[in-house]
């Protein structure tokens, strides 16, 4: 950082907007943290993740999606935020003060659905999804509020209130600070883990912060003036709406580049593996703890590292991008990813020749290896979204802002649109198929099958990346160099 970025901690707009950014992130790992610890304390919960990500999860998305563009156009960003804000939200509240102390009344017997689930063992997930419907919805809920309050709303606060001049000089600055909120949301999440009724401390926690939020964007509103565009619908101009299937169908009838094609196929296989990867990690977590404060102890810290990770990756990868060029940091997370979640899948596989002892003495202590090994994966699994943070999403956006504008454009569509969504879309949906054939019980019982799976993604994730390699006709400065 050179002298121009400690100047902005004399800007106000610059602080403002930081503070929502810090809010958000804090809000978006808390509640991240409490969705995971509901699920997973449920037993075999884990496995119904999939199935609530793909088909209860997605379409919601898309509805609310639609629903946050026809609020916006008409009412504006401000009153928007709020009620999105508000409105998914008030689900966590009715979940804590209402379905919870009268659970039993509001779904289906244990008895009844262990016999449905022994009657249909194919099917065993889907009644498991059933008979714990109220925590579906929370994490269908948590879910999509944490993507529009962190990802789509916050930036949209910040794209209207930003000029282009400040968008370049504030948003690395954001970005590199959103790590630290990161690996400060670890302490309400433990503050979480510590008491008796988790879900009030939630409470406690987020509806603070949802008023904190709301009043930070009104204040944006009247100091900055969003652009707004409120238009009553009955006079709005008749304009083409573009959906992205509408701006992939035109990207595809005009033609993709090579460069396009690679850079959306190695988004969609990260995504693709992080899915497996997530699931199978937390499957193991939940088979190890005995409830929802034992997750959430464990969210906690990983949370905290999973911010420091971020942190030192992104300082990291300061001085590799200008060292060392774009391509040698675009090849770190491929590798690291690869290894991480084929390492961990591979440990599943059965008469594995790698035998450990159950516990490990060193210095006059014990230590559980089966605690140990969790922690390996753990980092593992944070490494690899903080290389994916830190080093693979800079050095993509270097990439396409070389490239032609129409090929940018077609970028933009594809590789930020819909590769990401398709790689989770195309993970769930596998690792349901695979749970609904095999009537496993667990991720973890069809690992090998996901291993599978897995090394082929990985090989085609490395191919995507070795096709990405800077051509011989560009020029080898720094952003171009060949590591």
């Amino acid at each position: 950082f050179n002298r121009g970025y400690f100047a902005l901690a004399y800007e106000k707009k610059f602080l403002t907007l930081t503070l929502l950014a810090f809010f958000s992130i804090m809000s978006f790992h808390t509640v991240v943290g409490m969705r995971d610890a509901i699920v997973y304390s449920i037993e075999n919960g884990a496995s119904i993740v999939p199935f609530v990500r793909t088909y209860i999860t997605l379409p919601t998305t898309f509805l609310v999606g639609a629903f946050y563009l026809s609020l916006q156009k008409r009412f504006g960003t401000t009153l928007t935020y709020s009620v999105v804000n508000w409105g998914l939200g008030s689900y966590f509240i009715l979940y804590t003060l209402i379905l919870i102390p009268n659970y039993s009344d509001w779904t289906i017997s244990a008895e009844y659905a262990q016999t449905l689930r022994s009657a249909y063992p194919h099917f065993q997930h889907i009644i498991n999804l059933i008979a714990h419907w109220p925590s579906a919805v929370f994490h269908v809920c948590a879910e999509v509020w944490s993507v529009y309050i962190f990802i789509i709303l916050f930036w949209q606060v910040a794209n209207e209130a930003t000029t282009k001049e400040e968008a370049e000089k504030y948003y690395p600055v954001i970005i590199f600070l959103m790590s630290f909120g990161t690996a400060m949301a670890a302490y309400p999440i433990h503050y979480m883990s510590k008491a008796m009724n988790p879900g009030l401390a939630l409470l406690s926690i987020i509806v603070p912060i949802s008023l904190t939020l709301s009043s930070i964007v009104f204040y944006i509103n009247r100091k900055w003036a969003l652009d707004q565009q409120v238009v009553p619908l009955d006079h709005a101009p008749k304009e083409e709406s573009v959906s992205l299937i509408s701006r992939i169908r035109r990207a595809l009838s005009q033609g993709i580049s090579e460069r396009v094609l690679y850079v959306s196929l190695s988004v969609m296989i990260f995504n693709l593996m992080m899915s497996l990867f997530d699931s199978c990690f937390w499957t193991r977590v939940s088979e190890s703890a005995s409830g929802q404060n034992e997750v959430l102890a464990f969210y906690s810290q990983y949370t905290f590292y999973k911010g420091c990770a971020s942190l030192v990756a992104g300082m990291v990868n300061i001085y590799l991008i200008n060292r060392m060029g774009w391509y040698f940091v675009l090849r770190i997370t491929p590798i690291v990813s690869g290894l991480a979640i084929n390492t961990m899948l591979f440990s599943y596989f059965p008469n594995n020749p790698i035998q450990l002892p159950e516990t490990l003495t060193l210095m006059n202590s014990t230590y559980q290896i089966t605690h140990l090994i969790t922690w390996v994966f753990a980092i593992g699994l944070l490494g690899s979204y903080a290389c994916k943070f830190a080093f693979f999403d800079p050095a993509k956006e270097i990439m396409i802002k070389e490239m032609s504008s129409e090929d940018r454009r077609v970028a933009k569509v594809f590789a930020d649109g819909f590769s990401g969504r398709a790689g989770k879309i195309t993970g769930g949906v596998l690792q349901s198929l695979l749970l609904s054939f095999t009537a496993a019980q667990s991720v973890l019982e069809i690992a090998p099958l996901i291993f599978v799976v897995s090394i082929a993604a990985s090989f085609i994730y490395m191919l995507a990346i070795y096709r990405l390699r800077p051509r011989q006709d560009e020029a080898l400065d720094p952003a171009h160099a060949v590591g």
